[in-house]
Order: structure tokens, then sequence, then C-alpha cells
């Protein structure tokens, strides 16, 4: 990091696979349109439009943003002398920081300057970030305890079936459970890849034709598996 405070605004278009790592710096992200799922241990937690989620210094975890994400982050160097929360979880946006988020998103990153207006309104972050109360007791804040479970089982990989919870999860979502279960087997077909799977053994391994995998990595990935 060049400074000890810093704002990026991450726009996803298709969707994004994080790789399993420690953070060097604690961080806090802010959804803005789309979701952002955070893997923390076995649990992963869904931080939707309007949700914050904070991730300290040498915390594992992997993220995964869904095509179409929006999302602020703002980073918070070792070499910070303000105290920030050792846990992670999900903490309240509030307004102010909500506001702040947006200001710094109206200039490009780069052009930002830290002895100018931007380097004030990321100090101001840094005393909020001190304050934050962070949770992790819910797997999504904006969706409701009795389809948490529907929730693993579609991140995950398998298919639900009750409407209560198909209801639910798409209306937190913005989209249809057929196109988050689609996106799942993409998230592990990038995974697969990764570890230097062929396109062939990816189909066997995720019980899939290979031109289901050619016709879904076009508008969920943006280009070829």
């Amino acid at each position: 990091m060049k400074h000890a405070i810093e704002f990026t605004h991450h726009n996803h278009p298709f969707l994004h696979v994080g790789s399993r790592k420690k953070s060097t710096h604690s961080f806090f992200i802010v959804v803005e349109k789309g979701a952002v799922l955070v893997r923390l241990g076995k649990n992963e937690h869904l931080v939707s439009a309007g949700t914050g989620f904070w991730l300290p210094f040498d915390c594992l975890h992997a993220l995964t943003a869904l095509p179409g994400t929006n999302y602020y982050q703002v980073d918070f160097s070792i070499r910070l002398t303000t105290a920030v929360c050792s846990h992670a979880g999900f903490f309240k946006v509030t307004p102010l920081i909500a506001a702040l988020l947006d200001e710094l998103s109206q200039t490009a990153s780069e052009q930002h300057q830290w002895e100018g207006p931007e380097g004030r309104i990321l100090k101001v972050l840094a005393d909020k970030a001190a304050q934050l109360k962070v949770s992790t007791k819910t797997l999504s804040p904006a969706l409701a305890e009795r389809h948490h479970s529907a929730l693993t089982l579609i991140l995950n990989g398998s298919k639900i079936t009750e409407n209560s919870d198909i209801k639910a999860i798409e209306s937190v979502f913005n989209q249809s459970v057929k196109e988050l279960e689609s996106c799942m087997v993409m998230r592990e077909a990038i995974r697969l890849q990764r570890s230097g799977r062929k396109l062939a053994q990816i189909a066997t391994e995720l019980s899939v034709p290979e031109t289901l995998l050619n016709t879904l990595a076009l508008p969920i990935l943006g280009k070829p598996l």
C-alpha cells in the first residue's frame, strides 16, 4: 500500500472469483449494487447491496463478486496507528459512511490526494472504522434466518425447491435462483481450472456437459472457460 488508507471502487460486470488467502491488511467492503460472497472458514456470508463487511489483518478469506456487482473497498495499512477492529463481520453502514464513500467514488482512486480532500475523508473513515461493531452471527442480515439453510445449499452447488426460500433469495440477490445456480457452477469450474483441470475433466467432476460450460462461460465470465 502506498498510503496508510486507500479507497477502491470495484466494478465487476462478470463473475469474479477471488482466491482463498490471508489479508495483508485490514479492510472493509460496502456493496453498492449486486452481491459479494465472503468465505470465512466453513461459512460463506452474503454481503448484499447497502451492507458492509469488515476483514481484519491476517484473516483467511475468499471473496466472490457476482456478475453486475459494484462495491467500495477501504484498506487500512498495518502501519496505521489508529486501533481497528480485530474480528471479521458485518457492520452497519451509517449514512455518514455511505456519504463519504460516495464522495470518494466521484474521483478516480489514482487521482486521490492524501494531503487533499480525499485524504481527509479517508482519515474520517479510519476514525469510524475504529468504532465499528461487527458480527458473524448471521450469514446475511438481509435474509431471514429461516432461509439461511437454503442459502448455504445453493452456495454449495445444491438446488432448492421451497418457493418461500426461492422468493426470499431472489429478492436479496436481485436475480433468479437459476442464474445464481449457474454462477455457482462456473465458480467451481474456475476453481478446478486453476488447479490444473482441463475442460473435459471439469465437466466430469461437475457432472455437467462441456457444452453447458461453454454456453455459460461467455455471459457469466465474459470469456471462454
